[in-house]
């Protein structure tokens, strides 16, 4: 478990995420008493190691406050029931916490003992966490902000190795880029994101975000009004030329909830030939 700063640890596990990322980040918040976010491996070898990493602090008298998933995608939450069972193996009956809209989409493979949602505020081993609905990539997306420290938990609102995908039939781009900037209103000095390394320079990196996703939404409606009328499929090549294959269609899902954006903004529309704009 790697220290990252007070109140704060790492356990990086290797989850069948999206390349080039490789790891989800298991954050273990608080002193005295943990909240383990996360715990998101479906490999043996790697559960195991989160378990041991956890069950050391246990045993050198620490408690453990919950297991809080971010949101509900696979890469994120497919380690918590095995942690669960293991840790009350062990005599620990620790709950998993989630959104409502979380248990919802989990129900029936994972139960969710414990719902947190905005404007709730939890203490846990000295921070106080204030629960921000983060809605956008999932909609049930829950960010953590320690009160003192500035520290944000992002999940996957962003990322330090890689990008977030926002899938049209659960995503929303409006609604994510409002989060974007709602989350930077709040001043983060550090965020702690579900792939890849704290990234310290937490308003840089909000911004930048932003202002890709209206970069690349202007690539689309710059290709749809230099080409005229096109599906997904079709801009996609386009707008990631250095793509192919498989990536293509994953692409195309991505220019879709731009689509939508556009179409909800009235600048472009769907038609029987493909979208054009207005």
């Amino acid at each position: 478990m790697e220290s990252v700063r007070p109140g704060v640890a790492l356990v990086a596990v290797r989850t069948p995420t999206l390349p080039p990322a490789t790891h989800t980040n298991s954050w273990v918040l608080g002193d005295g008493e943990l909240l383990v976010v996360d715990p998101a491996s479906p490999y043996d070898d790697e559960r195991q190691r989160l378990l041991a990493e956890v069950s050391a602090r246990l045993s050198a008298g620490e408690g453990l406050r919950g297991l809080f998933l971010t949101h509900h995608h696979q890469d994120h939450v497919r380690g918590a029931v095995h942690l669960q069972q293991s840790l009350r193996q062990g005599g620990h009956e620790v709950p998993i916490i989630a959104h409502p809209v979380t248990a919802a989409l989990l129900e029936g493979s994972i139960h969710v003992d414990e719902l947190w949602e905005e404007p709730d505020a939890r203490e846990v081993g000295g921070l106080r966490l204030r629960v921000l609905h983060t809605p956008g990539h999932a909609p049930g997306h829950l960010c953590l902000l320690d009160e003192a420290s500035g520290v944000l938990v992002a999940g996957d609102m962003v990322a330090g190795v890689g990008t977030i995908a926002i899938d049209p039939d659960e995503g929303d781009l409006g609604d994510y880029l409002h989060h974007l900037e709602r989350l930077r209103s709040l001043k983060p000095t550090a965020l702690l994101p579900a792939h890849g390394p704290v990234l310290a320079e937490a308003d840089a990196v909000l911004a930048g975000y932003i202002a890709h996703r209206h970069m690349r939404t202007e690539q689309i409606r710059e290709a749809l009004q230099a080409h005229g009328a096109q599906q997904p499929i079709e801009l996609a090549p386009r707008v990631y030329p250095q793509l192919e294959g498989a990536w293509l269609h994953l692409a195309s899902r991505q220019i879709l909830t731009h689509l939508h954006w556009l179409q909800q903004h009235g600048v472009a529309r769907p038609t029987d030939l493909g979208w054009v704009v207005e």
